[in-house]
């Protein structure tokens, strides 16, 4: 990412990174799955990925097939952890990638209680990095509650770790 990457290129690729500090602070509890939380933390990324599926489909102009926010069936964390690598990879490429006019093309979006609202890619697109950044707060509030090792994701450490990653050694 340069400097000359649009605001929402930028809240896009923190999210994807605040994504990973999440997984990667997840990793690091022994038996995660078996401890206390776990649960709520599951359901709370699974619901994340699943609405972050309804308005990829929206974007990429599919029908997205979800009756409900959440799985029947919550996968692993593992499982989880992989979709979210896959989605956030998919998200910065497609902000990055769409041009000016498509971002503000309105466009119809069923959300899986079947109500429509008319939104531009820019609004989906905001609207996931938002949903994704409240719900990634529910499951720190949650590691916070049970002992979890919490993560620094705002994006001054996201900066912090850019810079620090581009300067030479």
């Amino acid at each position: 990412m340069s400097l000359s990457s649009t605001p929402l290129e930028l809240l896009v690729t923190h999210s994807a990174w605040a994504n990973r500090q999440l997984f990667s602070a997840l990793r690091s509890v022994d038996a995660f799955e078996s401890q206390p939380g776990a649960d709520l933390i599951l359901r709370a990324l699974d619901h994340i990925h699943v609405v972050r599926c309804v308005f990829q489909a929206h974007l990429q102009g599919v029908s997205h097939g979800f009756a409900a926010p959440q799985r029947a069936v919550i996968p692993s964390f593992q499982e989880l952890d992989l979709e979210f690598e896959l989605m956030d990879r998919w998200y910065v490429e497609t902000t990055a990638s769409l041009r000016p006019e498509e971002l503000e093309r309105p466009r119809d979006v069923r959300f899986t209680d079947g109500k429509v609202v008319t939104m531009t890619a820019a609004a989906m697109l905001l609207h996931v990095v938002v949903h994704t950044t409240h719900h990634r707060g529910n499951v720190d509030a949650v590691m916070f509650q049970t002992g979890m090792p919490r993560r620094r994701d705002g994006v001054p450490e996201f900066l912090v770790s850019r810079a620090s990653a581009t300067r030479p050694s």
